[in-house]
């Protein structure tokens, strides 16, 4: 599994960066995108960050891996000079006082074997010293890393739980609040011959006991905007009592396209009619320029004329079978 290793500063990034998933109370599709871009960009910032401390850690290994080879070879030489001088110095010297030309010229030579000692040791001491150093970064670098990739793990799970959380609200979004529309299926409640016999809660008119049905459970899902159903005169369901428009805005249709909450209330509404078609009973669904039927599935609305209403931009329009 890949290493991930990632400095003690980003854990301070990620804190501000990653959203609290417990942050709203009431999440919406729109917030919990932006939230989980957050999140996605604080991880990929980490992961950068992990590569640059990776390539600290390995760079202090191999210095630390080459510094032990250069100590050893040094520790060696000294070794191997210091039976060199005890075996062979006294001659060694005696040749070169013998040499010596003047005073200063003998004094040089007695101190050159201890010179050349001493310089080797001063070599293994101050290679000693940068293994140390070395290995005290390594040690901190670990201690560093150890931290970090707590730090990174929390984040990866904060966006792992936005990421649920999002799919979770999507999946309710297409199914409705009350998942499948709670009731008995559509066929107890009248085929397609069944007639308008039921009062119209909307209007004075009818409704056939199917469509009443549909009105019924699209309220105890949890929509509760304006609605109307029975229209008389005029072609289509309406008349038959097999249709019903549902405002986007709560208080009513209005002569403008929904936006923002209302039109978000409309997509849901729409999702949730056609994510239970089949135990409602449902013949087309309309929204937004768009047409449904269990046959051909969404397509552009052939019916639009540039106003809200023929548009179904303020409202979603049902038929039932």
């Amino acid at each position: 599994m890949r290493r991930r290793i990632l400095p003690i500063a980003c854990a301070a990034v990620l804190a501000a960066a990653v959203p609290a998933t417990g942050a709203h109370a009431d999440p919406d599709e729109t917030t919990l995108e932006a939230d989980l871009e957050e999140a996605i960009a604080a991880v990929a910032e980490a992961e950068e960050r992990v590569e640059t401390a990776q390539e600290r850690a390995d760079e202090l290994a191999e210095q630390i891996e080459q510094t032990e080879a250069d100590l050893a070879d040094l520790s060696t030489a000294l070794n191997e000079y210091a039976v060199y001088l005890h075996t062979e110095g006294d001659l060694r010297a005696t040749a070169a006082l013998l040499a010596a030309d003047s005073p200063d010229q003998m004094v040089d030579a007695m101190g050159f074997t201890g010179y050349l000692a001493d310089e080797r040791a001063a070599l293994v001491t101050e290679a000693e010293g940068l293994l140390a150093e070395l290995e005290a970064q390594e040690e901190a670098h670990a201690d560093e890393v150890a931290e970090a990739e707590a730090a990174l793990e929390d984040a990866e799970d904060a966006e792992a739980d936005l990421e649920d959380e999002l799919d979770e609200l999507r999946a309710e979004q297409a199914a409705g609040p009350s998942g499948d529309g709670g009731a008995p299926g559509a066929d107890g409640f009248g085929g397609s011959g069944s007639g308008c016999t039921e009062d119209d809660p909307t209007t004075d008119g009818c409704l056939t006991p199917r469509t009443l049905h549909m009105y019924y459970e699209t309220k105890d899902a949890g929509f509760g905007n304006y609605v109307s159903c029975y229209r008389s005169g005029g072609s289509g369901e309406h008349p038959l009592g097999r249709a019903c428009d549902w405002s986007a805005n709560a208080s009513g249709f209005q002569n403008t396209a929904a936006t923002g909450a209302d039109k978000e209330y409309g997509d849901q509404l729409a999702s949730w009619y056609v994510n239970n078609a089949d135990s409602l009973g449902v013949y087309y669904v309309i929204w937004y320029r768009q047409f449904w039927s269990p046959s051909s599935g969404w397509r552009s609305y052939s019916g639009a004329d540039g106003t809200p209403a023929g548009d179904h931009t303020n409202h979603v329009h049902v038929s039932m079978n």
